[in-house]
């Protein structure tokens, strides 16, 4: 009788915790660099890909997870797209390109 209830308190933790939505994000950017040659100047340009953005601790922003009732009812729920999308409109990085995944 105590396994079938520890088991079953496993399972209604797990279920309570665990995400329903899940969302992926990741950004990209052509950097370009000028060296000085004997030649003259050349432009070396580097693609930054998969990166992720900071939050405001300094932590990876990449992926948000959402449970029923954080999302229920609502057309957009996760915060990270928006977060991605005002990163986009106020960077100066060249080729700036963020891409979400929802899982």
């Amino acid at each position: 009788m105590s396994r079938l209830f520890v088991f079953a308190l496993l399972v209604g933790l797990v279920m309570n915790t665990s995400c329903e939505r899940w969302m992926k994000c990741t950004y990209s950017y052509t950097e370009t660099v000028i060296i000085t040659t004997p030649d003259g100047e050349e432009e070396l340009k580097t693609e930054k890909e998969n990166l992720v953005l900071l939050d405001e601790d300094g932590e990876a922003y990449s992926s948000e997870c959402l449970k029923r009732e954080e999302y229920k009812g609502k057309d957009s729920p996760f915060t990270i797209k928006t977060y991605y999308e005002l990163e986009a409109s106020k960077t100066e990085l060249d080729n700036y390109q963020y891409q979400c995944v929802e899982q």
